[in-house]
């Protein structure tokens, strides 16, 4: 079999998670795509926006099961998203966090509420 050079699996990665992200319905779904993908993260230093999207898609569905506390250990969301946020996407997500810390539960939200602060701040 002749494998192309231009175009790996790994290419189809951030369509497979930004369609298939309302899918996940479990933690360890979550977590598992998260695992799966976040070594190949660096490679799409070319392709900002597309990271971004899929971090995005991911953030969502973190939020919605923060909200709906489908989640056993909510430490682990926020890790990932402090995560995400310091490494990748600074302080672009703020508005996303600033529509869904109201609807988290209080212990959670008071985790999370540096992720929205600005770093002049």
């Amino acid at each position: 079999a002749v494998v192309s050079t231009q175009s790996t699996g790994v290419d189809y990665i951030p369509e497979f998670v930004t369609e298939n992200s309302a899918n996940l319905q479990s933690e360890g779904q979550v977590v598992y795509v998260f695992k799966l993908f976040s070594p190949f993260l660096r490679q799409w230093d070319r392709n900002i926006n597309t990271r971004k999207q899929i971090l995005y898609a991911l953030y969502q569905v973190m939020f919605t099961m923060l909200s709906e506390c489908t989640v056993t250990n909510p430490d682990l969301f926020v890790d990932f998203m402090y995560f995400i946020k310091y490494v990748f996407v600074g302080d672009e997500f703020k508005g996303l966090l600033e529509r869904h810390l109201p609807t988290l539960p209080t212990h959670v939200a008071s985790k999370l509420r540096f992720c929205g602060v600005e770093k002049s701040e």
